[in-house]
């Protein structure tokens, strides 16, 4: 069965994706205003790299990390999202391989991002994995938290570049 345009299933934890959509977003925008920005564009891109190695200069998540953070890190990494890929002219999924370190965590965080954001969640009608997808949400959002009180437990700091 087709996805309906109109409004998502009402499985779909709206209020939870909401939340995700508008923090993500202000937390670019805050990775922006403190000069985490992509070098060599004509406009203004939020740089993760710089934010990943500007993380790892300051400790890394262990210097934040309390249980909340640490569960959902390994709920992540436990089950993390898949990446679509193209494969013969199909849309498709592929697993990614876990690898230590916060800039992995990161990028899970950034692939939950895009396949909700770009759709990729809706190739074969309504969503099959609510519970999970609701989960990896919830995860993402801690860590994207996290992010956040780390740069503002940084009150005037710009990144170094």
């Amino acid at each position: 069965m087709p996805m309906s345009y109109d409004a998502p299933p009402d499985a779909i934890d709206q209020e939870l994706v909401l939340k995700f959509f508008w923090k993500y977003s202000t937390f670019e925008c805050e990775l922006k205003r403190r000069g985490f920005l992509k070098e060599g564009e004509s406009w203004a891109k939020p740089d993760w790299k710089k934010f990943v190695e500007h993380l790892h200069r300051k400790g890394g998540f262990k210097v934040r990390m309390v249980q909340r953070l640490a569960e959902a890190i390994e709920a992540l990494k436990a089950a993390p999202p898949r990446r679509q890929v193209v494969k013969d002219g199909q849309l498709g999924w592929e697993d990614l391989s876990p690898k230590p370190g916060d800039a992995h965590v990161l990028k899970l965080l950034m692939m939950v991002r895009n396949n909700l954001f770009h759709g990729g969640k809706y190739l074969d009608g309504h969503v099959k994995e609510i519970a999970r997808d609701s989960e990896l949400l919830r995860a993402a959002l801690t860590v994207l938290e996290a992010c956040f009180e780390l740069l503002q437990s940084e009150p005037g700091a710009q990144v170094r570049t």
